[in-house]
């Protein structure tokens, strides 16, 4: 008999590993129990799932997610598709969450920004989620963004989102208007990027280790 599912760690957080043969109602089944039985061993901690083995719907991802909030007390930010370059940009999300207690420099939006929001602060800002058109997100800082940014953001140090389209941007003094107009709905792939100011103009580049290191 096949066992419905596997759950690894990672450096971020949770591998589930789904059995391609299995069907949705046997999985939920399993990780139901497997959640349970677990629960005492995860505590509450603050992770990203990766979903591997089967693909799955939308619907179905979010379902698997809802189960594991609800039969266990992890705390999901995200959920990291098979990509090293999504996993090394969630990794540093979950460091920054991990020493959330630690930190007095940062304001944590656990959740998108939507309905025409307004965050602003002083200090470093991270979303766990998406800034949605018509928000706007200020920092004296930073701004993280670990979902897509398609409002407008103003800081004074870098910009980092998971989906950069924003209405508008402002580093410092210098603006960043984009050429085109998202297409609000439609979803490319995702590619993690900073914005940064170079030269006296904004530049947004993908996301990786060494250009994240010169910035800091």
């Amino acid at each position: 008999m096949k066992v419905p599912i596997r759950i690894k760690s990672s450096p971020s957080g949770l591998r589930i590993i789904l059995e391609e043969t299995c069907n949705i109602l046997e999985i939920q089944e399993a990780l139901t129990d497997k959640m349970a039985e677990s629960r005492k061993f995860f505590k509450d901690a603050w992770i990203a799932i990766t979903f591997e083995g089967k693909q799955l719907s939308e619907e179905e991802e979010n379902l698997l997610c809802d189960i594991i909030t609800t039969h266990s007390d992890l705390n999901i930010i995200c959920v990291v598709k098979e990509n090293a370059m999504e996993e090394e940009y969630f990794q540093r999300a979950i460091r920054i969450v991990a020493d959330e207690k630690e930190k007095s420099d940062i304001c944590f939006v656990r959740q998108s920004v939507i309905n025409d929001d307004i965050v602003e602060s002083k200090k470093d800002v991270v979303i766990l989620g998406d800034v949605h058109p018509g928000c706007t997100v200020i920092s004296d800082k930073n701004i993280y963004v670990y979902g897509g940014l398609y409002g407008e953001a103003y800081a004074n140090g870098h910009i980092i989102a998971l989906e950069m389209a924003p209405e508008e941007m402002k580093i410092g003094d210098v603006h960043y208007l984009p050429a085109k107009k998202y297409h609000w709905g439609i979803k490319p792939k995702l590619v993690p990027k900073i914005a940064f100011v170079s030269n006296d103009k904004i530049n947004i580049e993908p996301f990786t280790k060494e250009l994240l290191s010169r910035l800091l």
